[in-house]
């Protein structure tokens, strides 16, 4: 879709907006195709209706549906794509390295083109709430709070724009209107960072806390869903990828990064991630007494908890085991959690598989692990549910219908994490977009980047640790070794991220910005041959598909119809 048409499907799309029933919620908005812009802001149900609009695809790059129901794993090395295989595959052309500005204008490849118009499209419908919102009814306390909502949400698009693209041209209030001249030039990376900072203080301002905030209002936004952005948007902009190491050159050099190193923006990144820790407005769902990690596992089906500080509000769903459970249990399999992805879990101990001290067995690969690897992956054994009890899934070599060598690609393993273990109903519960393991996570990568392992980076990580319900060990460390380096504890936090924020859409960025994922995505997706002899298992990995990356592919591509639209948008460097 060109930039033009972009913003005029907006504005068609923009005067439909939602409306309310009198007594729904926010949660329960109906969208209504027959409302016009002057109806719309003439009415104040209306008025909110077309905000909750914008609202509805705020998840729309965590979607698990995306990439033919692979979802955002399938693009990173946690799972490889089972169901929709075919050579127009958006996720194949990703996995397989094939992706080319060109590629993004064909009409099968909707997932990768709408990382661009769907941001477009809601920015451009804020900015008609924006300059409409004040004819409406609604008192002014209210159009105060909708505005700082919206002004958060055109943020949120920003950002998504800024974490595929760097910098995007900054449209401001403006409404654009079909006769209006869309050639717009890139605002450099820092530009956009400033922007996107600016308008989430501001936003902030006019917002309630999640303690001050109505439970009718859960899910809209609040003070810590700016704070939250924040944190993460300075997180990324501190990275090695934008943080003076981009590859741009002329004009490029300012727009695809930071031009120069800074470490100070580390700082800046630690300070906003602490600001969140220090209000102590949120906090971790911890429950080790039910299981090991069970809070872990828990707080993904509650729809209101302490934790999320931004979130895709749903309905009642089966989103995810519809997508990802195996055939047995009514599931699309579409996607399969890669043997890489399991090699991130450590032990209960809070060691490395790989680390001497582990004794972490090959022929046993299953036992003592990190509480979070039982409550994130289904493999061999494991128990879900299925009718009325608990029962045993088998992924062995030639088990039907869930083993390797029965479906195609499958690796072994099926994802758990985010699913209801305990009926086959519907949840009702969201998607986190933001939540407070991401945040202590930030604080802990920042300070580490600016100051070293110090004992803050210690503190946040054993936190996340406790939760998760590894062994404390006699020095109450869970795990992690005293008197790191810088380096050390860097790698520490890499993977502690890879296995605490897994299936989040947090792996396709972290790896991108930490200027690694050519070492980790251009290794074969693998999975896990497990040949039953008698009443014991052996155990293979084995190579499932190919996976490839090029250094180009850090960036994505901006499509070629609007860059030929609009010639003064440069292309992202060697595409």
């Amino acid at each position: 879709m060109k930039i033009k048409s972009i913003f005029f499907y907006a504005l068609v799309i923009a005067t439909a907006g939602t409306a309310c029933k009198k007594g729904d919620s926010f949660l329960d908005a109906k969208l209504n195709d027959v409302l016009n812009e002057e109806t719309t802001f003439k009415d104040s149900t209306n008025t909110i209706a077309f905000l909750t609009r914008i609202y509805t695809d705020v998840g729309y790059s965590f979607n698990p549906g995306r990439w033919e129901a692979g979802g955002h794993p399938v693009v990173a090395d946690e799972a490889v794509p089972v169901q929709y295989t075919g050579p127009q595959n958006d996720a194949v052309i990703m996995a397989s390295g094939a992706l080319s500005a060109a590629t993004t204008n064909t009409a099968k490849n909707v997932q990768i083109l709408n990382n661009w118009s769907m941001a477009w499209a809601n920015i451009r419908r804020v900015n008609k709430f924006l300059s409409k919102v004040d004819e409406s009814p609604l008192s002014g306390g209210l159009r105060t709070r909708l505005k700082a909502e919206a002004r958060f949400l055109r943020a949120w698009y920003y950002s998504i724009l800024l974490k595929h693209y760097a910098g995007v041209p900054l449209i401001g209030d403006k409404v654009f209107e079909p006769a209006d001249d869309f050639n717009l030039e890139r605002n450099t990376y820092e530009e956009c960072v400033n922007y996107i900072v600016a308008e989430l203080d501001a936003a902030a301002k006019d917002l309630p806390t999640n303690q001050t905030q109505v439970i009718t209002d859960y899910g809209r936004v609040t003070q810590g869903a700016c704070m939250g952005l924040k944190s993460r948007v300075l997180l990324y902009a501190a990275s090695p990828l934008f943080n003076g190491e981009n590859a741009g050159t002329g004009p490029l050099k300012s727009i695809t990064g930071y031009p120069t190193k800074d470490n100070q923006r580390w700082k800046k990144a630690a300070d906003a991630a602490n600001d969140i820790i220090t209000s102590e407005a949120y906090s971790l769902y911890e429950d080790n007494t039910t299981r090991m990690g069970y809070g872990f596992y828990k707080v993904f089906t509650m729809r209101v908890n302490n934790e999320y500080l931004f979130q895709a509000n749903r309905g009642l769903n089966r989103d995810f085991e519809n997508l990802f459970l195996p055939s047995s249990r009514s599931g699309s399999y579409a996607s399969n959690v890669t043997q890489n992805q399991v090699d991130a879990y450590g032990t209960a101990d809070g060691l490395a598989i790989s680390d001497p001290d582990a004794h972490y067995n090959e022929q046993n690969p299953y036992v003592n692990r990190d509480p979070r690897f039982y409550n994130s992956v289904i493999y061999n054994g494991s128990l879900w549910f299925l009718s009325s009890t608990n029962q045993v899934v088998n992924t062995f070599y030639g088990s039907s219908p869930d083993g390797v060598g029965v479906k195609a690609q499958t690796t072994g393993y099926y994802n758990r994490k985010m699913l209801q273990e305990s009926s086959s109903g519907n949840t009702e519960r969201v998607w986190p977009l933001i939540r407070y393991a991401e945040i202590l996570l930030n604080y802990a990568e920042a300070l580490n980047e600016f100051e070293g392992p110090v004992n803050g980076v210690y503190d946040a990580l054993k936190r996340i640790r406790k939760r998760a319900g590894i062994n404390p060990g006699v020095n109450t460390n869970y795990g992690l070794k005293p008197n790191m380096t810088k380096d050390e504890m860097r790698l520490i936090i890499q993977n502690e991220r890879r296995v605490e924020l897994s299936f989040e859409e947090h792996r396709i960025w972290d790896a991108r910005r930490w200027k690694i994922a050519a070492d980790y995505f251009n290794k074969p997706s693998r999975g896990m041959k497990i040949t039953k002899i008698g009443t014991s298992f052996t155990y293979e990995t084995f190579d499932v598909i190919p996976h490839k990356f090029s250094n180009n592919f850090y960036l994505f591509p901006i499509p070629e119809s609007e860059i030929s639209k609009a010639p003064k948008l440069l292309q992202n460097p060697d595409w």
